[in-house]
Formats: C-alpha cells, sequence, structure tokens
C-alpha cells in the first residue's frame, strides 16, 4: 500500500512539473516595427507640412523678430545647426533678412514608413526676400538665383516630424 502511495504521489508531482510546464506564461514575441505613417503620400504629406509650417515661421520672424514659433522649434541635427551658425554669421556682419520667401513645389523622394525618415525636395522662392544691411540698405548679390531647389530630410524625434537637414540640389531647377 505504501509502494501504491508513494508511486501514486510520484504519478501526480510529475504530471504537476509537466502541466505547469504547458501552463507556464508564453514568451513574449520579439517586438515588431510598427509603422510610422500609413503610406508614402502621407509621409509625404506630413514632410511637407513641417516644412512649409518651418517656412512659415521664418517668414513670420522676419516680418517681427518676437513671432512664435521660432523657426528653430522645426529643426534638429545638422539643419540646427546650420541654422545657429547662418544666424551668428548675418549678426557678425550686421545683416538680415527682410521679406518673405515661399514654396512653389514640393515633391517625395524617399519615405521609410517604419523610421519616419522623409525625403523631399522643394522649391524655395526667395524672390521678394532681401539681404539688408544695419543702415536699412539691401545689400543682395544682383546676381543671385531667387529660386532653388532644396532637398529637405525629416525624422520623427519625441513624436514629431522635425528637419534634420536642408541642402541645395544642384542642376536640379525648379
Amino acid at each position: 500500500m505504501i509502494l501504491r502511495a508513494t508511486t501514486a504521489t510520484l504519478g501526480l508531482a510529475a504530471a504537476a512539473v509537466m502541466l505547469s510546464g504547458c501552463l507556464a506564461p508564453a514568451p513574449e514575441p520579439a517586438p515588431t516595427s510598427t509603422a510610422v505613417f500609413a503610406s508614402e503620400d502621407a509621409a509625404f504629406a506630413a514632410a511637407e507640412e513641417t516644412y512649409r509650417a518651418y517656412v512659415d515661421a521664418a517668414n513670420a520672424r522676419r516680418a517681427d523678430p518676437n513671432a512664435v514659433p521660432d523657426p528653430q522649434d522645426f529643426l534638429i541635427g545638422d539643419a540646427l545647426e546650420r541654422d545657429i551658425d547662418s544666424r551668428r554669421e548675418l549678426d557678425e556682419l550686421g545683416l538680415h533678412l527682410q521679406g518673405p520667401s515661399t514654396v512653389t513645389a514640393i515633391a517625395g523622394v524617399s519615405a521609410d514608413l517604419v523610421t519616419g525618415n522623409v525625403v523631399t525636395h522643394a522649391c524655395y522662392d526667395s524672390t521678394a526676400a532681401r539681404v539688408v544691411n544695419e543702415a536699412g540698405v539691401d545689400v543682395t548679390a544682383a546676381d543671385r538665383d531667387p529660386t532653388v531647389m532644396v532637398e529637405v530630410t525629416t525624422t520623427l524625434s519625441d513624436g514629431e516630424l522635425m528637419i534634420v537637414s536642408m541642402a541645395p540640389v544642384d542642376g536640379d531647377p525648379c
């Protein structure tokens, strides 16, 4: 009888161990990347909205130095560093910009739906913008091309699409 009880106890213990293996929580699946944008069109639209908001903020700041938002609020990385350097250089030279610039066209180039990195080409027109010195004299270069194609790269940062770089596109007229 003791042998049966011991065998039964061992059998129950073995069954409990086997069942606990089956009832243990399943291992967590490896995280999968979720898309930041539903489509390339959505990515390009968001990048365009960000760039246009940046240009609008820059135009507002030219008209009123206290206008908000600050155009730099749309920039990170290389774009922010270059903007800081440009502002410093203009200040050192006693120059400032007057008049608005416009975005006449934007075309999507590439979009990574997972990372949120989006590249667009924007046609930037500064025909109405002028470089003015401290005396209020227009010192804009007479031979400048007022329209330029700019490659704009945006990326997701803290849940917002931000401009990380802007560079002229050589040989690609607006």
